[in-house]
């Protein structure tokens, strides 16, 4: 009796492993994968590679962040130097230490020459280096020591649609808290500028401002865009207003392009303060953490503000429909903000024109930047 079991237990797994795969679809799939002539095709078609370094891209933006934070890039920025000064500059262990020296090599941030010495590549030397005002690395710093932890509430997010960020929680709110700590801030506001600058450099040509000869740049955390803006146009002289805290941070930046004598600051809130006059207004990644209701708010006292003929111009990670392609980055931008704020989010080009023209704005125009970031434009009547 006991043998019958067992013969009828093999037989019912038999028939599971029979119903659950199918062994001659694999193995015909297997031989169509080995094979050196349609074997190269169907890898391209079905390779589930980039799937897996979509899922492990964590592992390289740790690196990388680490690498930033660290001073890895503005150490080498005073010329090469070995493995072993490098781990004593830094502080590391050579165990790990040349591992991630190689990785960043292997990544095109480094180069590594015959005997053995580190420098920067090219783009890191440009961007990553902390003493050139081309550092974007400002971003990175924040991504490390925020935006990365902050990620990990991604599932609380979704199922509670409440956001990760300790500033929003209970009755706080995220930009008031942080702009109480002059550290987070200075950071925050840097990181900023690492995200702005691209978009602002190319938003300066974009945008008819020989038309005009003043401009206030409202939310204008450390400067980027007042800058790129005034070195572009010598004619004009512009204003940064952001609440009063950020002064002495965009005094620094705005001195060390030598513009402080056609750039100055205007301290408020953009919600309870007069705005400062100007022919144009823009408001850079500021709607992106408000709710529809606040961003209607905000284009209406912008307009009523404005002169006759004055423009106002919005710039965000919202792409236009047919920038099908961008999409991806914009959304994902979308969800941080969600994970900061209550009521932030992501839109898309098409809604922000109306929104300027249901506020009274005409010859409203759509621009794409860069990335995922998008300029909306349009003229007070």
């Amino acid at each position: 009796m006991p043998a019958v079991v067992v013969v009828k237990n093999v037989q019912v797994i038999n028939e599971t492993t029979q119903s659950t795969v199918d062994v001659r679809r694999e193995r015909l799939m297997m031989r169509a994968f080995q094979s050196p002539l349609v074997g190269p095709l169907l890898r391209r078609l079905a390779n589930p590679q980039h799937i897996v370094e979509e899922g492990m891209a964590f592992w390289s933006s740790r690196l990388m962040l680490t690498a930033v934070e660290r001073g890895v890039f503005t150490l080498l920025a005073q010329g090469p130097l070995t493995a072993e000064e490098i781990l004593d500059e830094l502080g590391w262990h050579p165990r790990a230490g040349i591992t991630a020296l190689d990785a960043l090599a292997a990544a095109g941030l480094l180069r590594r020459d015959k005997s053995g010495r580190y420098s920067n590549s090219g783009r890191a030397s440009l961007f990553l280096c902390r003493d050139k005002p081309s550092y974007i690395g400002g971003l990175m710093e924040l991504s490390s020591t925020r935006l990365y932890d902050l990620w990990s509430g991604l599932d609380d997010l979704l199922r509670t649609g409440t956001p990760a960020a300790e500033e929003e929680q209970g009755e706080n709110e995220f930009f008031d808290a942080l702009y109480r700590d002059p550290a987070a801030l200075r950071t925050f506001l840097s990181g900023m500028t690492g995200i702005s600058t691209g978009e602002v450099t190319l938003l300066a040509a974009r945008f008819p401002w020989k038309r005009f000869g003043s401009f206030t740049d409202l939310g204008c955390a450390q400067g980027a865009l007042s800058v790129r803006v005034a070195l572009t146009h010598p004619h004009l002289h512009g204003t940064g207003f952001d609440l009063p805290v950020v002064e002495p941070i965009f005094t620094d930046y705005v001195k060390s392009f030598g513009l402080d004598d056609r750039l100055q600051f205007v301290g408020g809130s953009f919600f309870t303060d007069p705005l400062p006059s100007a022919e144009v207004f823009s408001f850079g990644h500021v709607f992106h953490g408000q709710s529809r209701e606040g961003r209607r708010e905000l284009i209406a006292k912008a307009r009523d503000a404005l002169p006759r003929g004055g423009a106002l111009i919005v710039y965000d990670a919202m792409t236009p429909p047919r920038k099908s392609g961008l999409q991806f980055q914009s959304l994902l931008s979308s969800l941080n903000i969600m994970l900061e704020t209550r009521d932030g989010y992501e839109t898309t080009t098409t809604d922000c024109a109306d929104m300027l023209r249901a506020s009274g704005f005409g010859s409203v125009k759509v621009r794409h930047l860069i990335g995922p970031t998008s300029m909306v434009y349009g003229f007070k009547a």
